[in-house]
């Protein structure tokens, strides 16, 4: 299923900036592959206690949703559409950054003795 067809179907008729930006001929069909990738790279961090494995599990969360944030930003330079829905989604990538960056800066850190 193209990921223009699978956005047009979830975000409403096929009208509006969110469909356009999604199904823009320049938007590769990446989402597939590199979740897969990144899920069983996930599901596989569940079941380790090793700090290095969890670090670099977040460090490439972060980065995947980096990438997608710098996208989705281009693809609104490049269009200049500009709605809530991308505002939002947007706010969000950054959101998910954050917070990974974050718990992979506290889980490389060293525990404070009492």
């Amino acid at each position: 299923m193209k990921s223009s067809l699978l956005f047009g179907s979830l975000w409403g008729s096929g009208s509006g900036s969110l469909f356009l930006l999604c199904s823009s001929l320049a938007s590769p069909s990446w989402p597939w592959p590199s979740l897969t990738s990144i899920s069983l790279i996930m599901w596989n961090a569940l079941y380790t206690a090793e700090k290095v494995i969890i670090r670099w599990t977040l460090l490439t969360e972060a980065c995947y949703f980096g990438v997608q944030f710098l996208v989705v930003t281009a693809t609104l330079a490049e269009t200049g559409l500009v709605s809530l829905g991308i505002l939002l989604l947007l706010a969000s990538r950054l959101l998910f950054v954050a917070i990974s960056v974050y718990y992979y800066y506290q889980v490389g850190r060293k525990p404070k003795k009492v």
